[in-house]
């Protein structure tokens, strides 16, 4: 029974995710937002990457073990500077 309960926390915790808010206030159209979510979604261990001008952010779903500083240089590096909320 103990081996099943181990077996059943470890796969648990290889799916555990969080979510990341990042603000991106230089984005100004539809462009801007589809470039910082294809960079979003390059960072390994990102599942979802939602984009929004309106509130000009982005929310990130991610692997527990996401460098959330890998993922604000992924965003930078294309020229819209972003910040974790």
């Amino acid at each position: 029974m103990r081996k099943i309960l181990v077996l059943v926390l470890l796969v648990a915790a290889s799916y555990a995710e969080k979510t990341i808010e990042i603000s991106v206030p230089s984005m100004h159209c539809p462009l801007c937002t589809a470039i910082v979510r294809k960079a979003a979604l390059s960072v390994e261990g990102v599942k979802k990457a939602d984009v929004s001008l309106k509130e000009r952010k982005a929310v990130v779903i991610a692997d527990d073990k996401v460098d959330e500083k890998e993922l604000l240089k992924a965003v930078d590096a294309t020229g819209y500077k972003g910040e974790i909320k």
